[in-house]
């Protein structure tokens, strides 16, 4: 019995081993296969688009490309029986280049290669190079250039040490948005500095350094003291009297004046500007339970100010941190001063003549999470340190004062994404009256 057990173990390890082997063994035909013929190039930043039609060989299984770029580099593609076109790219520079085209059959035989030639033009890192501006903004610069292609584009941040005579590195940015804009800050105000920024693309290519001698502006925090709540809705303190809104679009800072009231709370309005930091539920802004997303609410500065960023706190529990009504999207917008706010300014966000968008902004977890914590006081340290520094907004940059901030926040941490409260201890705004 035991024999027999032996005999047929063995006889299934030879059997697969025989079937591991015919793994690796070609299949199909090993005749070569006919070439393709060549019907066209088109050329586009960085790469190029070749066309051919296929022969009429039962033996074509694809079609492989090979090509050298201008940095030595050889790179191969392939494209299958059914396409008529193959990409290539990886090209760091304009210029002439060949391409081999081999048909392969199915046993992996190779046709004698067919040559295009192919004529990519200026690549994206140099497009956005030729483009780029470095511009003063608070206490650093900000960088815009143009990325039509969607190239994945590293940027490089330098400044110049003015001792060693030098730069040096002081920041890296990955970006892939057609529209390039970044901000490098943490730098001195009021004083000339030299920077210098270099783009590389995903094959390693680097540009040059463009250079920029600029001044960088200077950044105060607001003064809370003059900010106040503006209501647009006509409600009544409490929120208890409603405008009739039958037929008509809930106007959009409605929500955020039902503010969420119970015995001997004071969730007030201007509790965000109280200057606690991470206050409890009893001191922090805090809308009515259950009342949908997303929610607004505007206020006045007290001045005009150039606007540089916002840095929001959340109510400090283990119940919202990171959970419930912790803000986790949020949009801001803001509105100039015309004399008589609000009666002459239109109550609505999405009228780009009222109101600027000065962006859309996410609150994930140290980790770049956003999911919300399953329990309480399970947060690590590196979370701790960062809602202590609280979650910073860089706004866009605009070339006007404003007045008035309309924080819209979209959805919270709150496992229940279709209603909830929004709970926000403190915000606090920088910017310059210059």
């Amino acid at each position: 019995m035991i024999r027999n057990l032996i005999l047929l173990m063995t006889a299934c390890l030879w059997l697969y081993s025989c079937k591991e082997d015919n793994f690796n063994t070609p299949k199909g035909s090993t005749e070569v296969p006919q070439q393709v013929d060549v019907t066209g190039v088109r050329n586009i930043s960085g790469a190029s688009v070749i066309y051919f039609s296929h022969p009429n060989d039962k033996h074509l299984k694809y079609v492989k490309a090979v090509w050298t770029t201008d940095d030595g580099i050889e790179y191969d593609a392939t494209a299958s029986f059914y396409t008529d076109s193959i990409l290539v790219d990886g090209f760091g520079a304009e210029g002439l280049y060949k391409v081999k085209l081999y048909s392969v059959s199915d046993g992996g035989t190779y046709s004698e290669p067919k040559e295009a030639e192919v004529n990519p033009t200026r690549p994206p890192y140099l497009v956005a190079f030729d483009e780029m501006e470095i511009l003063p903004n608070f206490l650093g610069i900000r960088v815009v250039s143009e990325n039509e292609t969607g190239a994945k584009l590293t940027f490089r941040t330098f400044k110049k040490d003015t001792v060693m005579n030098e730069y040096v590195e002081v920041g890296t940015d990955y970006l892939l948005s057609p529209n390039i804009e970044y901000y490098n800050r943490g730098h001195a105000a009021d004083t000339l500095q030299y920077f210098g920024v270099q783009i590389r693309d995903r094959w390693g290519h680097w540009s040059p350094m463009k250079e920029a001698s600029v001044i960088p502006w200077f950044e105060m925090e607001l003064p809370k003291n003059k900010f106040a709540e503006v209501a647009l809705c006509n409600l009544s303190g409490d929120g208890s009297e409603v405008p009739d809104q039958t037929g008509q679009a809930l106007p959009s800072n409605f929500w955020g004046h039902k503010q969420h009231t119970w015995n001997g709370s004071n969730t007030s309005f201007a509790s965000m500007w109280d200057g606690t930091k991470l206050g409890t539920a009893s001191v922090c802004h805090h809308t009515k339970p259950l009342a949908p997303l997303p929610q607004h609410f505007t206020f006045d500065l007290g001045a005009q100010y150039m606007l540089s960023r916002l840095v929001l706190w959340p109510r400090n529990d283990n119940a919202n941190l990171f959970r419930g009504g912790h803000p986790q999207i949020v949009r801001v917008y803001a509105a100039t001063y015309n004399g008589a706010f609000p009666e002459e300014l239109v109550d609505d966000i999405n009228d780009p003549d009222a109101w600027m968008d000065l962006g859309i902004f996410y609150f994930s977890r140290a980790d770049g999470s956003f999911e919300p914590y399953p329990g309480t006081g399970d947060r690590t340290a590196e979370d701790n340190a960062l809602l202590e520094a609280g979650h910073e907004m860089i706004l866009k940059a605009t070339d006007q004062k404003v007045r008035y901030l309309r924080i819209q926040t979209v959805k919270c941490f709150a496992a229940n994404t279709k209603a909830g409260a929004v709970m926000i201890s403190e915000l606090s705004v920088f910017g310059s009256d210059k």
